[in-house]
């Protein structure tokens, strides 16, 4: 690419972030052809980063990776066991409520879809344990517990009823 097109292109992006990642992209850019797709990516990206600079993101964008619980918490393998635990909480009251308390001599549809919900949900912790720990063990733990408490509360209406 061209010195003076690499240099208009990275002169679109903040100036923090040139002073940060500048010498790099540079070196990219001088690596890749100049194609209508490349050159359309940096300018979008340079757009999505200073829109965010403008809304009071941009000291977020250019952290390396900003941990806070919030941020735990919206990952797909924080929040998938969250609504999985909510989903199974309302398989038991719907089937409470339809069905009553009453001990069935064959597991019923209900009691297999709790369970898949439950079951289920392990995996998805054990990859959110395995990635995200060890980049924030405390906002990490929180989550867990908060995950925990809600596989707590589905399992506590089973136990309480006998279900």
């Amino acid at each position: 690419m061209r010195h003076r097109r690499r240099d208009w292109l990275i002169g679109l992006y903040p100036k923090a972030w040139r002073d940060r990642y500048g010498d790099e992209f540079a070196a990219l850019l001088e690596d890749e052809a100049a194609r209508s797709p490349v050159i359309f990516d940096v300018v979008s990206a340079a757009i999505t980063i200073r829109m965010r600079q403008v809304f009071g993101k941009g000291e977020a964008m250019m952290a390396t990776y900003p941990a806070s619980f919030f941020v735990m918490a919206r990952k797909p393998s924080a929040a998938l066991p969250l609504l999985m635990s909510l989903g199974a909480l309302a398989t038991v009251i719907v089937s409470v409520a339809v069905f009553g308390t009453r001990p069935e001599p064959d597991e019923g549809a209900a009691a297999h879809i709790f369970q898949l919900l439950i079951g289920l949900q392990l995996p998805f912790l054990a990859v959110f344990a395995v990635r995200w720990l060890r980049r924030d063990l405390r906002a990490g733990l929180a989550v867990l517990a908060i995950d925990g408490a809600a596989i707590g509360a589905a399992l506590l209406p089973v136990w309480y009823f006998g279900l």
